[in-house]
């Protein structure tokens, strides 16, 4: 009888904070299978499931919510999974803070971002929902399904909008499993195809050559590399290797080419 009891008021507060949300502008909808409200109704408490909506038409579901409506803050843990369907954002992770004033979104534990084009994965991530910015911090990896492209780094940086990729610290990049990129800080232009990075890098390409250079810039479409004060360690066979030291060269993957002085 207790239980029904519980359930009955769960069902009956959901409804009727559906009803407040409406009329009053809530910051969030909730529908949960059980519902806690402390201090004086500052504080409401999810469990078991559930989801919160917030009146943009974004949600997240998780397994407990925790929301202070003094502070605007709501914190979500277990099988976290945020969505946007207008942005076609999705964001899942072990727990997430949502701090609504600021409209940002911090999780905490295998962490992944994704949409049709991209993956981003970390340990921690940081989603500015106003400037459409997301912030990976350790082990981040973002992966580009259009161009075939990972990139590995200690921090990785997505601003959507202009569809830009930062990194920060050591960064290694694969491209199509064919081309291997190890340098730091490198910016990466999605539209163009653009790989830069104006530190010290070393590319293998599919042919087993080596490349040291001060700076690089590569184009993905057309699989060209650019770079200055460039150390070139060319496979000739198994057992024999070339070197070549170029103050700048452009180096066409594509058709096993180069131009260098």
């Amino acid at each position: 009888m207790r239980n029904k009891l519980k359930s009955y008021l769960s069902i009956l507060f959901c409804f009727f904070l559906l009803s407040k949300s409406v009329n009053s502008n809530e910051p969030f909808i909730f529908d949960v299978t059980e519902i806690e409200i402390l201090e004086d109704g500052n504080q409401i408490n999810g469990y078991k499931s559930g989801t919160a909506t917030s009146e943009d038409g974004s949600r997240i579901t998780a397994e407990n919510f925790f929301y202070n409506k003094l502070t605007n803050i709501l914190e979500a843990s277990g099988n976290v999974q945020y969505i946007d369907d207008i942005k076609n954002i999705v964001i899942q992770s072990d727990k997430a803070i949502y701090l609504k004033n600021e409209e940002k979104i911090f999780t905490i534990g295998n962490s992944k971002a994704l949409n049709n084009n991209n993956t981003i994965t970390a340990s921690n991530l940081e989603y500015d929902k106003i400037k459409n910015i997301f912030e990976a911090k350790k082990n981040a990896v973002a992966y580009d399904y259009e161009r075939d492209t990972t990139i590995y780094a200690d921090e990785i940086s997505y601003f959507k909008n202009e569809e830009i990729i930062f990194t920060k610290g050591k960064t290694r990049a694969l491209i199509k499993n064919k081309y291997e990129f190890n340098s730091k800080n490198i910016s990466f232009y999605r539209i163009l195809g653009d790989l830069i990075s104006k530190e010290k890098s070393s590319v293998k390409d599919d042919s087993g050559n080596f490349y040291k250079l001060k700076n690089f810039s590569y184009n993905i479409n057309k699989e060209l590399l650019k770079g200055k004060e460039v150390e070139v360690l060319a496979k000739v066979d198994k057992e024999k290797i070339d070197k070549y030291f170029f103050s700048e060269g452009f180096f066409n993957f594509k058709n096993k080419s180069h131009i260098a002085k």
